[in-house]
């Protein structure tokens, strides 16, 4: 019992890593603009690039690992991780940092697309808890990585936070190697299934969730560092404070939500999604100064940190019988939404500022809102209310 909880432990520190990297440029946005020499909204490239590539490498995972370990695929994942960060410290421009970034795309890629798989392996009398361990990665990289990386960037330079990042990732690789059990499907994957896969009622409405509240989160996170400096006069120390503050209430979400998803995922997938509604109105219509922007920072954090845990376990529970597929499927929509909503964001930010931004990200909140409450109304009481089923994997 020890060895699986700290193997989930590793895998949570494993997605940690990966956050950090696919996040990092934001947290340090505001000073690696300048020194590459160009705009914050192309800057955000460092994010829409490896996005895309992850949304590609995702898809196509489990066709081509097929009988591969699971675990070794994580730490295929972060050696990827270290060698993005590495030619990230050395790069000479922005078009050299681009090229770096595409690393840490096929990195995110591979590792989305398989953490689910390999954590209820670890603990499959109880899936629904290894993916909320699993995933309290992704809240712990908020509270800790994305933070701590802007604190770096504003005190060393963006380049030492890559450094520190890269070198997280290959430690990481090798506690995994040595300590996570081994995880196979035992029914390799054929991109027939994909197909039928995304066919199916829960896998369909899961991307477009996906598509919907992650493009509107990255519209507007993407872009936070500046926003918080001109919209709230947030001088650029306490960045990170507020970023800690997010992540620290992400954290906290992301195991809150737990009581939430086990009676019904869908109904944690509309809390969530309500929750970053109402917090992003508030960032357009309340934030004026530091102290009104924390607050509000902190009750979207709440929400939006459950959000990867919660949409992975509406596919676990409303797509089980397709669960390997339907995760690399919704893996690859999350990344590619993350992508597409730093593009979008840049292109508005350019175009017509900080309210319009936002503004978009609160009408495809609501449009989120409208459809898993139509999915909820449409689906029979008991098809929703199961844990989330181990999935089809052996040692």
């Amino acid at each position: 019992m020890v060895r699986r909880w700290i193997s989930l432990i590793a895998l949570a520190v494993g997605i940690f890593a990966l956050i950090t990297i696919e996040e990092l440029p934001i947290g340090v946005l505001s000073v690696m603009a300048p020194d590459l020499g160009v705009s914050e909204g192309i800057a955000g490239l460092t994010v829409t690039i490896p996005g895309v590539l992850a949304g590609v490498v995702a898809v196509a995972t489990p066709v081509i690992v097929r009988g591969l370990d699971r675990r070794l695929v994580l730490a295929l994942a972060l050696l990827c991780v270290a060698i993005s960060c590495g030619l990230s410290v050395i790069a000479l421009n922005f078009a050299m940092l681009l090229v770096a970034r595409l690393f840490a795309g096929v990195a995110i890629g591979l590792y989305w697309a398989v953490l689910p798989i390999v954590a209820v392996a670890q603990m499959p009398e109880n899936a629904a808890r290894a993916l909320t361990v699993a995933f309290g990665g992704v809240g712990a990289a908020l509270v800790l990585g994305v933070p701590v990386a802007a604190w770096i960037g504003a005190h060393l330079g963006w380049r030492a936070a890559f450094a520190v990042t890269g070198t997280v990732a290959v430690l990481v690789a090798l506690v995994i190697t040595v300590i996570v059990t081994p995880a196979r499907s035992s029914v390799p994957v054929t991109p027939r299934m994909m197909l039928t896969a995304a066919r199916t009622r829960g896998v369909r409405h899961a991307l477009a969730l996906t598509a919907l509240v992650i493009t509107a989160q990255f519209i507007t996170y993407s872009f936070i560092s500046p926003l918080l400096i001109d919209r709230a006069e947030v001088p650029l120390g306490q960045i990170s404070l507020m970023l800690l503050g997010f992540g620290i209430a992400g954290l906290i979400g992301n195991f809150a939500v737990g009581a939430i998803i086990r009676r019904s995922a869908p109904a944690g997938v509309l809390t969530i999604v309500t929750g970053m509604l109402v917090s992003l109105l508030g960032l357009l219509l309340v934030v004026r100064d530091p102290a009104s922007a924390l607050a509000v920072v902190t009750i979207w954090g709440l929400f939006a940190g459950a959000a990867s845990v919660t949409i992975q376990s509406f596919v676990g529970t409303e797509a089980s019988e397709v669960v390997e597929e339907g995760t690399a499927l919704n893996s690859a929509a999350f990344n590619a939404s993350i992508a597409v909503g730093a593009l979008i964001g840049g292109q508005i930010l350019d175009a017509a500022g900080y309210g319009a931004m936002v503004s978009t990200s609160i009408l495809m909140l609501a449009v989120a809102v409208i459809v898993i409450a139509r999915y909820m109304l449409t689906t029979p009481a008991t098809a929703s209310t199961a844990a989330p089923e181990a999935a089809d994997v052996s040692a």
